[in-house]
């Protein structure tokens, strides 16, 4: 519909550049109102664009029976293993200290739920407590020992949340818990991981615009979270992670309240 309005509007404008001007009307020039319509649809949302969060304290993770509810459900997208589990995930090993791991919600079996539902994976790479040599590792084991293709790789979670704006929910055992020192983290976790595999696509944590803590300045910083990250990191990655949680006591409710995705677009 956009395109349709673009070349209608362009007639008028190529009628003037073709119609002879008497001089005296020459020295003005002519006025062309052309009108978009910004509401209308630019394009289909894929259908990569439906996920879930497939943790490993979800003793049915994995599972045919779960594989197939998602893939009927239309979910293309499924992110390990989950939320904060991600920054104290260690893959080799299946283990998470602090937290609970179900029993058989390896890497493998994860990845046997993800292609029987017919979707995609997004990892977590452990920047909490993990290494860059761990995350490269598990790049080497997923997609060149395992041929399992992952693309998408996110460096860790909400790590703003590591206490270095006051609050402390994230997992994060680096001395420097400034977005500067994350930034440098993540430059080195996406130079260990594309050395394994180029095609890797890497995401970097950033604040949802309008949301906490955007927009904020932190003690010994000279920039906010996103300033600071994309500066530094921005030229080593590929993808931005914002994480959105719009208020509602229903679902219908929820999905009146789309604000936000203005703010973060």
């Amino acid at each position: 519909m956009t395109a349709r309005r673009l070349r209608w509007a362009a007639w008028p404008v190529a009628a003037l550049l073709v119609t002879a001007v008497p001089a005296a009307a020459a020295a003005t020039p002519p006025v062309v109102t052309v009108t978009v319509n910004a509401n209308a649809g630019l394009a289909t949302v894929p259908g990569t664009a439906v996920g879930v969060n497939h943790a490993v304290w979800d003793s049915r993770l994995g599972t045919d029976t779960v594989a197939d509810l998602l893939g009927g459900a239309g979910v293309r997208t499924m992110r390990y293993p989950g939320g904060s589990y991600g920054d104290i995930y260690h893959w080799k090993d299946n283990t998470a200290p602090g937290g609970y791991v179900a029993p058989g919600t390896d890497f493998d079996t994860f990845m046997g739920g993800v292609r029987r539902a017919g979707a995609q994976p997004i990892v977590i790479a452990n920047y909490g407590t993990g290494t860059p040599e761990e995350a490269a590792g598990w790049v080497r084991y997923a997609n060149v020992t395992k041929g399992y293709g992952v693309r998408y790789w996110e460096i860790g979670n909400e790590l703003y949340g590591n206490g270095h704006y006051g609050a402390n929910w994230e997992a994060d055992n680096h001395e420097d818990k400034s977005p500067a020192g994350y930034a440098a983290g993540v430059v080195a976790y996406a130079d260990a991981m594309k050395a394994v595999d180029p095609s890797v696509r890497i995401g970097v944590v950033l604040t949802t615009p309008a949301n906490w803590p955007d927009g904020i300045v932190g003690a010994g910083d000279t920039a906010t979270w996103n300033q600071t990250v994309l500066s530094i990191a921005g030229p080593h990655v590929d993808f931005a992670v914002l994480h959105w949680y719009p208020s509602g006591a229903t679902a219908e409710e929820a999905l009146t309240r789309t604000e936000q995705v203005d703010d973060m677009i």
